[in-house]
């Protein structure tokens, strides 16, 4: 499904580029660190789901036969890359891809529409929004009483000198990681907004993830 704004038609040469090199480039990351992370977040779905950035498609494999996803992202190259894998090798879940970003008004019509979502799930994503903090407040909205929010990001470092290493580089990774952030409290940001963790777990692999499942105050 590819929602009514333009500006997610048509991707900017580097966009291109830069989904092309995606699963090449992390491959190995996520074979050795990321993936066992990925299978226990997401095995034990089920029910109505969206997944925020979905990207290449790299979480579809994960996906429980219960699970019915709605996979929204703004890159249309992403997308087609995903959409390929869905065709190449179908999944246990019913997914349902959505070319949006979400911040578009029409995205919130359409889940305004729908039943609230049993859970949501952000990987590698709430570092790129650009509005972080509105992410979360509607990812709050978007939730069912009750409903889970599922993450695994990576996040500013608490001590130095790592953080400021972070704040120095991050203007160009995020030139060269299409809107990537290194620096950005995604743990803290979620607390202030009420998020309760169930189970959360940090650890450094070059950069510090955060890894967390829980609800909304």
């Amino acid at each position: 499904m590819r929602l009514d704004n333009s500006a997610h038609r048509h991707d900017h040469w580097y966009a291109r580029l830069f989904a092309m090199g995606y699963d090449p480039f992390m491959r190995k990351f996520e074979d050795r660190i990321l993936a066992k992370y990925r299978k226990q977040l997401l095995t034990p779905l089920q029910g109505k789901v969206l997944e925020i950035g979905a990207g290449t498609g790299v979480n579809f494999p994960f996906y429980p036969s219960g699970a019915e996803v709605w996979a929204i992202e703004p890159s249309s190259s992403m997308m087609d890359r995903a959409r390929k894998k869905l065709e190449a090798h179908p999944p246990a879940a019913a997914i349902r891809l959505i070319l949006a970003g979400v911040h578009d008004p029409d995205l919130d019509t359409l889940i305004q529409q729908a039943q609230p979502f049993d859970a949501i799930v952000c990987t590698l994503v709430l570092c790129t929004i650009p509005d972080a903090d509105q992410a979360v407040a509607d990812i709050k909205r978007w939730l069912k009483p009750g409903g889970k929010l599922l993450l695994l990001e990576h996040i500013h470092a608490p001590h130095a000198p790592m953080r400021h290493w972070q704040n120095w580089l991050n203007p160009v990774w995020k030139t060269f990681g299409e809107g990537c952030n290194l620096n950005r409290p995604t743990d803290q940001t979620l607390r202030e907004y009420g998020f309760i963790p169930e189970w959360e777990h940090y650890f450094t692999k070059g950069l510090p993830f955060y890894v967390a499942v829980g609800k909304f105050a």
